[in-house]
């Protein structure tokens, strides 16, 4: 149980949060996620598609750091994904 003096605190700091960043505010007050979930979906899927391309032209090529570059746009892809999937739960 919170003393008088920790509810007013506390009060104090969701008056702050709502004057200096609404959206914030109401996407938590909603339970939404706030709109970096939508900006870490596309840089997921930016870098899925950089990885596809580069090992294309890594194998086209013949060109082993094309390739080791797919691998790591790869594991960041994954990295992204990953990241993304724990934001929702």
């Amino acid at each position: 149980m919170l003393s008088h003096h920790e509810r007013v605190e506390l009060d104090k700091i969701e008056r702050w949060f709502e004057t200096s960043d609404p959206e914030l505010a109401a996407a938590l007050r909603r339970g939404k996620p706030a709109r970096s979930a939508a900006l870490l979906t596309a840089f997921a899927i930016l870098l899925d598609v950089a990885a596809c391309g580069l090992l294309a032209a890594g194998i086209a090529g013949a060109s082993p750091a094309l390739t080791i570059c797919a691998v790591l746009a790869a594991a960041g892809g994954t990295a992204a994904h990953l990241a993304r999937r724990r934001e929702r739960w």
